[in-house]
């Protein structure tokens, strides 16, 4: 397994947001949103990087 950077985290993710991995092109889709009330609890890690929204 790669290691993975530490990062600051997203804010909550709503249906229909897309995540990119700006390494390799693979992409997350989110189908339902996050109710959570942190803005910072949400990583999505890919090649050992925090995936930035597409």
């Amino acid at each position: 397994m790669a290691n993975v950077t530490k990062d600051s985290g997203l804010a909550p993710p709503k249906a229909g947001d897309k995540f990119k991995c700006e390494s390799c092109g693979m992409e997350l889709q989110i189908t339902k949103d996050c109710h959570c009330s942190g803005d910072d609890h949400v990583h999505f890690h890919c090649c050992g990087k925090e995936m930035v929204k597409a």
